[in-house]
Parts: C-alpha cells; sequence; structure tokens
C-alpha cells in the first residue's frame, strides 16, 4: 500500500536531523564563550575536551530531538531515556576511539562529524530498537 503522508513525513525527519546537526554546532559554539581557552584544549587537555564535546553533540541531538516529538513534527514514539542512551553512546563511542588514535586531537578531526552522525543515528535508532 501506498501512504500519501510518506513524503510528508520523510521531509520532517530529514529537517529534524539537519536541525540536530546545526544545533550541534551552536550549542558547542556557545559553551565554548563560556569556557575561557577552550579553543586550547584540544591540545592540552584532550580527555576534557572530549568530554565537554559528547556533551555539547548530545545536548544538541537530544534538545532539538525532544523538541521536535514535543511539537509533533516527529510522529514516532517518544522514549526518550532509550533515545538519549543511544545518543549519548553514538556521540562518545567515535570520540573515545578519536582519543586514543589521535593525539592531540586536531581542528577539524573526521571523528568529530562522525561522532555527530553516529548521535544523530542512536537519537533515530532508538525508537526502532525498543517496543512499548
Amino acid at each position: 500500500m501506498h501512504n500519501e503522508n510518506m513524503p510528508v513525513r520523510s521531509l520532517a525527519i530529514i529537517g529534524v536531523v539537519l536541525l540536530q546537526f546545526i544545533m550541534t554546532q551552536v550549542v558547542t559554539f556557545l559553551v565554548s564563550l563560556l569556557i575561557p581557552g577552550m579553543e586550547n584544549f584540544p591540545v592540552t587537555h584532550s580527555a576534557l575536551f572530549v568530554l565537554i564535546l559528547g556533551l555539547t553533540f548530545t545536548a544538541g541531538i537530544f534538545l532539538t530531538g525532544w523538541l521536535a516529538l514535543k511539537l509533533y513534527w516527529l510522529k514516532v514514539k517518544p522514549v526518550l531515556i532509550a533515545r538519549l542512551a543511544g545518543t549519548l553512546v553514538g556521540t562518545y563511542l567515535p570520540l573515545l576511539i578519536a582519543l586514543f588514535l589521535f593525539h592531540p586531537l586536531g581542528v577539524g578531526n573526521p571523528f568529530f562529524f562522525v561522532s555527530i552522525l553516529t548521535g544523530v543515528a542512536g537519537f533515530h535508532l532508538a525508537g526502532w530498537l525498543v517496543r512499548n
């Protein structure tokens, strides 16, 4: 059967994913303004940098997704705890791998993008994996 709402739902998902990507950058930028010297953390405090980056990525992804769920942009089961766990695992796993493979962490490390990508995937996949 063909669902007429499928293109609209697909556009909503794509829009939310794009907004989640953007918000990871916005939250990271805002936090960098609050923490003096953060631009040097990749070299001087790599582990702390990974911790902060994981938190900012998670906040940008999860809060945007939560808002999309509350405003019914996404018509899926909320399962917020599973989505938060999926986002946390998705963001931190690549960052921890990068921490061990690259020292010091350089600006523009590809694992930063991978972390955002897997964090967004973790948010959305968690809804498929958890059944109520």
